[in-house]
């Protein structure tokens, strides 16, 4: 909600749809959309695969689905925080939710000194300056681009 704002004055026909009013496990929009970006939504559902499918069924052929969700994060229940995926589990579950495999992108980012700062206080503590390299095996984020044939 803090960034429907901007992304109003951004992209005039953006539309923000919000829980508990529209239940992403549940629900569906009539229309569908070229872009269908769905940030930090996932681990607060009960049902990912439904929402995913949900995220497919609203996203126009040609069109692109955005989910970024995270992994070696804290538990943030708002009001619930039910999930976790590696790259490889938010892949197997865009594809579950009826995207093509050869469709879906994967990426992860995060650090064990990012990691270890996030596990040991507030995130700001890990400094501006410090190090952004990526290794693979501490993803702190996780986030997919499918593309709807």
């Amino acid at each position: 909600p803090g960034w429907n704002r901007t992304w109003r004055a951004m992209c005039p026909n953006y539309r923000s749809v919000d829980f508990p009013a529209f239940d992403i496990c549940r629900n569906r929009t009539d229309e569908q959309y070229s872009i269908v970006i769905a940030d930090q939504v996932l681990e607060h559902v009960q049902r990912p695969q439904a929402a995913v499918e949900n995220i497919h069924a609203m996203t126009r052929p040609g069109g692109w689905a955005m989910v970024a969700t995270p992994f070696l994060f804290r538990v943030h229940a708002r009001p619930h925080d039910y999930n976790r995926w590696t790259p490889a589990g938010l892949k197997q579950l865009m594809v579950e939710g009826g995207f093509a495999e050869a469709n879906v992108k994967v990426h992860g980012w995060g650090n064990k000194a990012c990691a270890k700062a996030h596990i040991g206080g507030p995130v700001r503590a890990y400094g501006l300056w410090r190090d952004l390299s990526n290794d693979e095996e501490y993803p702190l984020m996780v986030w997919a681009f499918a593309k709807k044939g």
